[in-house]
C-alpha cells in the first residue's frame, strides 16, 4: 500500500531553499513540468510523487481537479482514478496530458436507500490497492484496458487512446438489470443471496427482502431458505420474484418435546439436502421444485410451489411404546424402528422406540428391531401409537430318529399384522420383542422315513408391556446333539 516518507525525508535542506528562493519565476518555470487529466466533467483525482521504486515509496501527496494544469518539480508521479492509475514522468518543461472517460452504469429505475450496486477492481498493481465501491454509477476511468467486477460479473473494459494527438474524454454506458424478491408478510425473511452461473469465481451477494439488486445482464442463482432459482436476465431486465411460502405441520397429538428428549437433538424438515427448517413454523421459499425430508427420513419426497403459493405438507406419526418407566434412559428408545411402504422390503423411515416418528407416506407398515419381518399395517389416523410386549421361548433340543425340526418362528394372527419372523435357533433361548396381538408359535417337523413336512403350532397372545415365556421341545440331528451335550456352553441364552 502506500507508504509516506516522514517529515524529516520531506523536509528541504536550507542550502536548498535558499537557492530555490534565489531563482526567479521565469528560472522556476524553465525547471518544473505540468500535467492535465482531462475529463467530461468536474471532479478530483490523486497524485503521488515516488521517491523510490524498490522499494516503492512516495515522498508526497495531493488531490487535483480533473481539466487543471498542476505545476510538478521533475520526478516520476503516479496519478489514481477510479479502479485505474497511470505512472508519468515530469521533466522540465514537459506538459503532458492524460484523460479519464466517464463510464456508465444506468439504472432503468431510480435507485432507493436499499438498494445496492457494487463495483470491484484493482486500482493500482504496482500498491496492490483494490476499490469496492457501493451504490456508485458513474466512474472516471483513465485511458488503458480496464478490468472490474461488476455486481459479481467480470467487465473489461477498452479505453485505450485513438489515434488523435491529444485524445478525447469519451463516454462509455452499460445499461443494468436488476432483481429482487419481494417481502413476504407471512413469513418475513432476513436476505436473499444471488450468485452468476457458472461464474470462475464463486461470488456471493446478498440483498434485504424487497430492495433491488443492480447486475448486468447474464444468469444468475438466487437462494432463499435452501431453496433456488435460476434468472435469465436481459439487459435492462427488471425482475422481482414473488416467494412461496412452505410449512410442514404436525398435529398437536405428537409429543415432539419427547422426541428431542429420546433423540438427543429436536425433529425437523430438511429442505434441498442443506437447509434445516423448524416443523409447524413458516418459511419464505423461491418456486420451483422443493426435495423435503423428515429428519427421521431416508429419502427425500418432491413437491412443487408455484410464485406467492402456500404450501402446506402434514406429516403423520407413530410412537412404538416399548413399555419403559419414566426416566429409564437404559430402556427408552433402545430399540429401532424401521417404516416400510406396503409390499416394500426396503424401509423408507428409520427410529427409535418412544417417540413420535413422522412421515408423509400412504399405506404404511411399521416394524421393530429384532422381529424385522413382523409388520404392522398404520391406519389413516394423524397419532398413531403401538405398544410391544416380548416372547421368550426356550427350546429343549431331544433326539429322535427319524424326525428333524427344520424350523421355528412366531406367524402373526391378528387383524393389520404381517409377515414371520425370522428362524428361531433350535437350541438356545430366544427373547423376542413383537407387537402387542395375536401369534402362533409354528414349528415345522421333517419326517425322514416319508419326506413329509408337518407344522405344529401353539396360540400366543402378546400383551403391551408382558413378557411371555413358553417352553418348547424341538428335534435335533444325533450329530448334532452330541455337540451340544459335549459342550453345555452352547447352552448360553440369546437376546
Amino acid at each position: 500500500m502506500i507508504q509516506r516518507l516522514g517529515p524529516k525525508l520531506k523536509a528541504l535542506s536550507a542550502v536548498t531553499l535558499a537557492a530555490w528562493a534565489a531563482l526567479s519565476a521565469c528560472d522556476r518555470a524553465r525547471l518544473t513540468g505540468s500535467l492535465t487529466v482531462r475529463y467530461l466533467d468536474q471532479g478530483a483525482f490523486e497524485i503521488y510523487k515516488i521517491a523510490s521504486e524498490q522499494p516503492l515509496q512516495f515522498v508526497s501527496e495531493t488531490s487535483s481537479k480533473f481539466n487543471e494544469r498542476i505545476t510538478l518539480t521533475p520526478g516520476s508521479y503516479m496519478v489514481l482514478a477510479d479502479c485505474s492509475s497511470e505512472v508519468v514522468n515530469i521533466y522540465p518543461g514537459s506538459d503532458i496530458t492524460l484523460v479519464a472517460h466517464r463510464v456508465n452504469f444506468l439504472p432503468l429505475q431510480p435507485p432507493n436507500e436499499q438498494d445496492k450496486f457494487s463495483i470491484q477492481c484493482v486500482r493500482s498493481e504496482r500498491t496492490r490497492s483494490r476499490q469496492n465501491l457501493m451504490n456508485r454509477f458513474s466512474l472516471a476511468i483513465l485511458s488503458g484496458t480496464r478490468d472490474l467486477l461488476v455486481g459479481m460479473i467480470p467487465l473489461r473494459l477498452d479505453l485505450t487512446a485513438t489515434g488523435a494527438v491529444i485524445p478525447e474524454s469519451r463516454v462509455v454506458s452499460h445499461v443494468l438489470s436488476y432483481i429482487s424478491v419481494s417481502a413476504s408478510g407471512k413469513a418475513p425473511f432476513d436476505d436473499f443471496f444471488v450468485s452468476p452461473v457458472g461464474g470462475v469465481t464463486p461470488y456471493t451477494e446478498n440483498q434485504h427482502p424487497g430492495a433491488k439488486l443492480f447486475l448486468l445482464h447474464g444468469k444468475y442463482d438466487l437462494q432463499l431458505n435452501g431453496t433456488d432459482m435460476t434468472v435469465d436476465l436481459a439487459e435492462g431486465e427488471s425482475r422481482t420474484v414473488i416467494p412461496g411460502t412452505l410449512t410442514v405441520t404436525t398435529s398437536p397429538g405428537a409429543d415432539l418435546a419427547r422426541a428431542e428428549r429420546v433423540r438427543g437433538a429436536p425433529l425437523f424438515a430438511e429442505i434441498n439436502g442443506e437447509h434445516y427448517m423448524n416443523l409447524n413454523t413458516t418459511y419464505p421459499v423461491l418456486p420451483g421444485t422443493l426435495d423435503v425430508r423428515l429428519a427421521t427420513s431416508l429419502r427425500q419426497q418432491k413437491f412443487e410451489v408455484s410464485e406467492g403459493e402456500h404450501l402446506r405438507i402434514h406429516a403423520r406419526n407413530v410412537t412404538v411404546d416399548l413399555g419403559c418407566i419414566s426416566n429409564d434412559w437404559a430402556c427408552l428408545g433402545s430399540k429401532k424402528i424401521r417404516l416400510f411402504e406396503k409390499d416394500k422390503n426396503y424401509h423408507f423411515a428409520e427410529s427409535q422406540t418412544d417417540m413420535p416418528i413422522l412421515f408423509f407416506e400412504k399405506n404404511v407398515t411399521i416394524g421393530i428391531e429384532g422381529s424385522r419381518n413382523i409388520k404392522l399395517s398404520l391406519t389413516s389416523a394423524d397419532d398413531q401409537k403401538v405398544k410391544v410386549g416380548f416372547l421368550e421361548v426356550t427350546p429343549t433340543p431331544i433326539h429322535k430318529p427319524g424326525i428333524l425340526t427344520d424350523l421355528m418362528r412366531v406367524e402373526p394372527q391378528s387383524s393389520g399384522l404381517i409377515g414371520a419372523s425370522l428362524d428361531m435357533v433350535l437350541d438356545k433361548s430366544t427373547i423376542m420383542p413383537l407387537l402387542a396381538g395375536q401369534y402362533h408359535l409354528a414349528q415345522y417337523t421333517f419326517i425322514t422315513s416319508d419326506g413329509s413336512r408337518r407344522k405344529t403350532s401353539q396360540s400366543i397372545y402378546i400383551s403391551p408391556g408382558q413378557r411371555v415365556k413358553i417352553d418348547v421341545q424341538t428335534f435335533l440331528s444325533e450329530k448334532r446333539m452330541a455337540i451340544i451335550n459335549g459342550d453345555t456352553s452352547e447352552n448360553s441364552s440369546r437376546q
